[in-house]
């Protein structure tokens, strides 16, 4: 049950037919592991932190958010559902994966060849989508894997299934 200053301080969740206050339990119990300690991970916790989301050690875990940006992928299968986002230029890719699924190895590209203001508006778009993913993989656990990406700078967006391997 929510405490009456939950309801005040999340009224605009709980309002949203997919949250609910039901939901905002489930996202005021829940722990979310964020790897990444750049723009896009700062950002991606402060907005978790803001939904209500707790941080969460790697023994109790919810849901894993990568943005190591800076380091290849694992595709070892994660052990809770995985929300794994990277840059290619300035286009944001986001791999959202259930549990036990094993990410596709793919390279990575160098993060750059863009205006530090592009960048750091690309990051933080890297980081909100995570953080979105994330309270979706909360609330909703994925049941297939899919791929979200953003062109930052063309305005353009998609989202698609995944092909990955169990």
């Amino acid at each position: 049950m929510l405490a009456d200053i939950d309801v005040e301080r999340y009224a605009r969740q709980i309002v949203l037919p997919e949250v609910g206050g039901r939901g905002q339990e489930r996202l005021l119990a829940s722990r979310v592991r964020v790897l990444g300690d750049g723009i896009a991970g700062r950002y991606a916790v402060e907005l978790l932190r803001r939904a209500g989301v707790g941080q969460a050690t790697a023994a109790a875990t919810d849901v894993l958010v990568d943005l190591r940006l800076d380091r290849p992928a694992s595709d070892a299968p994660s052990s809770c559902p995985l929300v794994r986002g990277r840059l290619c230029g300035t286009r944001v890719v986001l791999d959202v994966l259930p549990a036990g699924v094993a990410a596709p190895v793919e390279p990575s590209p160098a993060v750059g060849g863009a205006s530090d203001a592009l960048l750091d508006c690309t990051l933080r778009a890297l980081g909100a989508l995570a953080a979105c993913e994330a309270a979706v993989a909360v609330l909703t656990p994925p049941a297939a894997a899919r791929r979200i990406t953003i062109e930052v700078g063309a305005g353009r967006a998609a989202a698609g299934a995944l092909e990955v391997s169990a």
